[in-house]
C-alpha cells in the first residue's frame, strides 16, 4: 500500500474535521427542531431553528405519514390505469387501507362501495371537444378556481341551478364554462374531476355542454408537479402508485385532462383561464392552432417555442395576470391593448379566472371579466341571452386551513426519517421539472 504523501494528510484532517462540525450542527439543529403535522398524522413541515427564525421544510413534498387514519368518508380516487393486456386496473384509498379490481377492457361503469356509502362512476368516451362554438345557449355560466373544494363546488352549482338537489344536470341546453384551477391545494380533486366528467356527459345527453379549460394548477399536475397537493391527497396517493402515474396518460383523468383545451370561444366570449395578452396576440396564432399544439404537447410530440410560450409561459394564456396587475416581468395592459386583442381574435369579451379580485366588475369598460372572487364575494358571471350579468350566488369559498399538531423531531422515530428521506427523494423529482415547460 502507497502512503499517503503528508501534504495530503495536512489537508485531508482539515477538511474531515469541517465535515464533523457540519454533521454535529446539522444534528444538533435536528434535535431542535418541531414537526408540525395534520390532524390525522400527515407530515406537513419540518420547523428547523436558525438563529431568531426557522427553516421550514416542507414536508408535503415527502407525502409521508406517522400511523395515520381517516375519516371514515374520505376516499382517495378511483385511479383507473389501462394496462397492455387489455384490463382496466381500478384502485382507491379509503378507510385507511388501499383497494383494487380488475376489470376487461369493455369497463364503461362500476361502483365503489364503503360502510356508509355506494359511489358510481362512469367512463364515458374521451374525445376533443368544440372550443369554437358559434350558436350560444339562452344561458352561460362560469366557474373557476374551486381547488379541489367539492362542497363549495356542489353548493356554487346547485344555487346557480345547474345541478338539481340530487347533483345532476339540470341546466338544460344551457352551457356551464369551467375556467380552470380545479384542481391542487384541496382534498377532494379526485372527487372534483369525477364529477366534471360525470356532468360533461349528462350535459351532452340533456342538448348542453361542459367546458373544461386547462389552468397552470392543471398544468403542474399533468406534468407531475406535487409541490401545490394536499399533504393528505398525496399520501393516499403514494399508498397506491407514484403522483406521476396517478394522472399519467395510462389514466382515465390523465388521458381526459389532457384533451382539455386552454382557449374557448362561445359565440363572441373568449375565455382563457388567465388571459390573452398583447405579446400572444402579436403572435397570431388561432384558437385551434393553440389548443392542437396542446394536445400535441401532452401527446409528446414537437411544438414550436412560440406556442410553447403562449400555453405555459408568464404572458400565456394560463399564467397571465395583466388584466389585473403588473409586475417585474408583465406590464399592465391597457385599453388600447384591450381593443386590439379583441380585434385580433373577433371577440366582445374575454372572461378568465386564476387572479384573485375583490369583486367581479366588468373591467376595461365591459370588455374584460375577472371571475375570480369566489374567495371575496358571493359572485357569478351568467350571459343571459348574449348579456353579462353578475349575479348573486350566497356563498363564499372558505379557504380551509387544516388543523395541526407539533411533535418534537424524534432520532429514534423511523417515520421521522422516513419523511425527510421521501422529501429530499422529491425535491431531486420536483427539481427535474423543467420550467416553464
Amino acid at each position: 500500500m502507497k502512503k499517503i504523501k503528508k501534504w495530503k494528510l495536512f489537508l485531508l484532517y482539515p477538511i474531515l474535521g469541517i465535515l464533523t462540525l457540519i454533521i454535529i450542527f446539522i444534528l444538533y439543529k435536528m434535535n431542535q427542531s418541531t414537526f408540525i403535522l395534520t390532524k390525522n398524522g400527515i407530515y406537513k413541515t419540518l420547523q428547523i431553528p436558525l438563529n431568531s427564525k426557522f427553516l421550514n421544510l416542507s414536508i408535503n413534498l415527502g407525502g409521508a405519514g406517522d400511523n395515520p387514519t381517516f375519516d371514515n368518508d374520505f376516499i382517495e380516487g378511483p385511479i383507473v390505469t389501462y394496462k397492455k393486456d387489455d384490463t382496466i386496473v381500478v384502485d382507491w384509498y379509503q378507510e385507511n387501507s388501499t383497494h383494487q379490481k380488475t376489470y376487461n377492457s369493455t369497463l364503461k361503469n362500476f361502483t365503489i362501495t364503503s360502510k356508509n356509502h355506494s359511489f358510481n362512476f362512469s367512463l364515458p368516451e374521451i374525445k376533443k371537444p368544440i372550443t369554437e362554438v358559434t350558436t350560444i345557449p339562452e344561458k352561460i355560466t362560469f366557474i373557476s378556481d374551486i381547488h379541489g373544494d367539492y362542497g363549495y363546488m356542489d353548493t356554487l352549482l346547485k344555487n346557480l341551478k345547474a345541478i338539481d338537489s340530487l347533483g345532476n344536470w339540470s341546466f338544460g341546453k344551457n352551457h356551464l364554462i369551467i375556467a380552470g384551477d380545479m384542481v391542487d391545494r384541496g382534498i377532494e380533486v379526485s372527487t372534483v374531476l369525477w364529477k366534471i366528467v360525470q356532468l360533461s356527459e349528462q350535459a351532452e345527453l340533456a342538448g348542453g355542454m361542459v367546458h373544461y379549460l386547462l389552468g397552470n394548477h392543471e398544468q403542474y399536475l399533468l406534468r407531475g408537479n406535487f409541490s401545490r397537493v394536499h399533504p393528505a391527497s398525496l399520501f393516499a396517493i403514494q399508498q397506491m402508485m407514484t403522483f406521476k402515474e396517478a394522472f399519467s396518460n395510462k389514466t382515465y383523468l390523465g388521458q381526459w385532462l389532457r384533451t382539455r383545451p386552454v382557449l374557448l370561444k362561445i359565440g363572441s366570449i373568449l375565455i382563457a383561464h388567465g388571459g390573452i395578452s398583447p405579446e400572444t396576440a402579436a403572435k397570431k396564432y388561432t384558437i385551434k392552432q393553440i389548443n392542437q399544439a396542446t394536445w400535441k404537447y401532452w401527446n409528446h410530440e414537437a411544438v414550436n417555442e412560440d406556442l410553447k410560450e403562449i400555453i405555459f409561459g408568464e404572458t400565456g394564456v394560463t399564467q397571465y395576470r395583466g388584466y389585473i396587475r403588473k409586475n417585474d416581468k408583465v406590464k399592465k395592459t391597457s385599453k388600447k391593448e384591450v381593443d386590439q386583442i379583441l380585434h385580433t381574435f373577433n371577440a366582445s369579451h374575454i372572461v378568465v379566472g386564476h387572479t384573485d379580485v375583490p369583486t367581479i366588475q366588468p373591467l376595461y369598460q365591459g370588455s374584460v371579466y375577472d371571475i375570480n372572487a369566489i374567495e371575496n364575494s358571493p359572485q357569478a358571471l351568467l350571459f343571459d341571452n348574449g348579456i353579462p350579468k353578475i349575479i348573486n350566488i350566497d356563498i363564499i369559498k372558505n379557504e380551509n386551513t387544516a388543523e395541526v399538531y407539533l411533535r418534537d423531531f424524534s432520532f429514534f422515530k423511523a417515520n421521522d426519517w422516513k419523511a425527510i428521506a421521501l422529501t429530499i427523494k422529491n425535491i431531486v423529482k420536483l427539481s427535474s421539472i423543467s420550467h416553464p415547460y
